[in-house]
């Protein structure tokens, strides 16, 4: 591996910190109220800097929102594959995700679906499979503790989580409670698929 030269580590960090900006105004405003001068201004680099990295508005809004769904993933894979048994894995993975679908604004999903629609190829399809593969390894792992019944199906467990996932970001769940009662319907959960 290649030892990174000062250039390429004020690059990274300065495309972390456009990023970090971006992100940030994604949680608080529409898509379209967006603009490039605002982005250099919170990351402190000059408009000139964001057209050099990401050429387009466009381009850095995609990659943002995919970097941070990357970030996700990477922290699901962390949790999946610790040594922390089944039922340890699952709390921390749910907590996870409670803990960032509260810290994510409806501004967010709303500006990510005004994304998708501009441009149907957006959503990386790869990582969805990912995330569903990391998901049956969680759920292989739950097998082989005998904490899960095996007559259940990889597909039926792959549609209970993305139910459970889609009724987490509901908006009729108050985010307090799934905060205060988490732990409670996660072992609810758990104990169901005995």
């Amino acid at each position: 591996m290649t030892k990174k030269n000062g250039f390429d580590i004020r690059r990274e960090k300065k495309m972390k910190d456009i990023e970090e900006a971006t992100l940030e105004l994604l949680n608080k405003k529409d898509i379209t109220n967006i603009t490039m001068d605002e982005i250099a201004k919170r990351a402190a680099v000059s408009k000139v800097t964001l057209f050099n990295y990401y050429n387009t508005k466009d381009n850095l809004m995609n990659t943002t929102i995919h970097n941070s769904f990357a970030s996700i993933l990477e922290e699901y894979e962390r949790l999946i594959e610790s040594n922390l048994s089944f039922e340890q894995t699952y709390m921390e993975l749910t907590q996870y995700k409670m803990k960032k679908i509260q810290s994510t604004t409806s501004i967010f999903f709303h500006n990510v679906m005004q994304q998708f629609a501009n441009d149907p190829t957006f959503f990386d399809k790869d990582a969805q499979e990912k995330s569903d593969r990391l998901v049956l390894r969680m759920f292989q792992k739950g097998r082989k503790e005998g904490k899960i019944n095996p007559a259940y199906s990889d597909e039926v467990l792959l549609m209970l989580m993305h139910i459970f996932t889609e009724g987490l970001k509901s908006q009729a769940i108050d985010s307090d409670n799934l905060m205060k009662y988490g732990p409670e319907i996660t072992q609810m959960f758990l104990n169901g698929l005995r």
